[in-house]
């Protein structure tokens, strides 16, 4: 689970913001709580604030490792340090994750220059017990590594030595990767395998985009989807699917992102075990299977209704049903986090309501930290106060994001909470000028 995240210096975050999961005071909804390792956790929080207040800079922060396991860091776009009023290229990004996995509690983070393009430091510290233990740690400015791990173990020191100069790579995957190419299972190495693995495959980013990738076969899963679609007054009574070809797809991509769907599925099918996914091409949807000879196969999913004996293409559907479709992963596995900027996106407000009742009354332990403009999810008797999160972007152009606990005295359960946040009790809302001038 995400306990928390830290940033700094990174897009619209100037100073050092902390994110936390951790459950408040709050003692309504406490079915919303997972408790683990004597600390409570939450399910679900939902961050809110006016446009280009940086909420959506939340989330690409936190999915920033995503984007280093698959292309590494000289790919990322050397100016995402902060700058706004007294930005300097010349300072390091922050980025931490606070991870719980198997009752033990973990620090991973690492430390970036953006215009350099170089990894400055990075760390891994078993924080279960009070007294800290480092599993790895390596200065890059400094030249130094270290590790608290008193056990010998060669195979571990020889890659952090051979690391020990290497700005360009983080030694959590480097680590990972050759365990996994050696097939190596020794228990010395479990806590690097499963904080990679949380962050590599068990933390889902869900963005606005024309071409996706699901990791859903609904064929296979068709029963279950249709019971929440009929729960949420989608009349689909039986998806299918007709053949389709593989060149038909390709022809509807560029170059790029043809050669960015093959990586995406064999990444995505090696690391959740899976041969089939969903392929999300504007507003038509895909089943994509490869067979026993290697060779793509792929069938365009079909919808039926209720009130119709024919069948009607993913296209022929409203975008909120095909939002909806691409969201229902949340309500189907388990032991995962879900980030979904813009949630609200092509829903209905009574859709986005249902969606999260759904989620947060569900037993599944998935955690769910989505960026929304829609009012209907402020409000108490739907959410806790602690899962409200706000972001407000100051003059000077940085961004600082707060929860509403820290407005306990003034966001009481018996209050209106939405009518309150847009009347500016709580800051970050837009403010309009209204007045005409020709």
């Amino acid at each position: 689970m995400l306990m928390g995240f830290k940033v700094k210096n990174f897009r619209s975050f100037d100073e050092l913001q902390h994110f936390s999961m951790l459950a408040g005071k709050v003692r309504n909804n406490e079915n919303h709580i997972i408790e683990t390792n004597n600390k409570k956790v939450l399910k679900f929080s939902g961050l809110f604030g006016a446009n280009g207040s940086g909420k959506s800079n939340l989330i690409i922060a936190i999915s920033i490792i995503k984007g280093i396991f698959n292309g590494g860091i000289r790919t990322l776009i050397n100016n995402q340090f902060y700058r706004g009023k007294n930005g300097d290229p010349n300072k390091d990004s922050y980025f931490e994750y606070e991870i719980e996995i198997d009752k033990k509690l973990y620090s991973y983070g690492f430390e970036l220059n953006f215009s350099r393009n170089e990894l400055v430091s990075e760390w891994l510290i078993d924080m279960t017990k009070p007294t800290e233990k480092i599993i790895f740690e390596r200065d890059l400015k400094k030249k130094t590594i270290g590790s608290d791990i008193k056990e010998k173990n060669e195979y571990f020191n020889t890659c952090l030595k051979e690391m020990k100069n290497n700005n360009s790579d983080l030694f959590l995957l480097e680590m990972s990767r050759r365990l996994i190419m050696s097939k190596n299972n020794d228990i010395f190495f479990k806590d690097i395998i499963n904080v990679f693995n949380f962050l590599a495959n068990e933390m889902i980013i869900i963005r606005p985009a024309s071409h996706k990738l699901l990791p859903l076969d609904y064929v296979d899963k068709k029963d279950k989807i249709i019971k929440y679609l009929n729960k949420m007054d989608i009349n689909i009574n039986n998806i299918k699917a007709d053949d389709y070809d593989i060149n038909s797809i390709r022809s509807r991509m560029s170059d790029v992102d043809f050669a960015n769907f093959i990586n995406d599925f064999e990444m995505i099918s090696k690391k959740a075990k899976i041969n089939s996914c969903t392929l999300r091409i504007e507003n038509d949807l895909y089943l994509v299977k490869k067979d026993e000879n290697n060779k793509f196969e792929v069938k365009s999913l079909k919808f039926m209704h209720n009130n119709s004996e024919y069948s009607f293409g993913a296209y022929e559907e409203s975008d909120g049903t095909i939002r909806v479709l691409e969201l229902l992963d949340i309500l189907l596995t388990d032991n995962k986090v879900y980030l979904i900027d813009e949630l609200d996106s092509s829903l209905h407000p009574l859709l986005v309501e249902g969606l999260l009742k759904l989620f947060l009354e569900s037993n599944n332990t998935n955690q769910l930290i989505i960026t929304t403009h829609e009012l209907k999810t402020l409000d108490f008797d739907l959410v806790r106060r602690d899962e409200i999160w706000f972001a407000e972007k100051s003059e000077e152009g940085s961004t600082r994001i707060f929860s509403l606990e820290e407005f306990k005295d003034v966001a009481r359960f018996d209050r209106k909470i939405d009518k309150a946040y847009l009347e500016g009790r709580f800051g970050a809302i837009a403010n309009i000028d209204t007045n005409y001038e020709d």
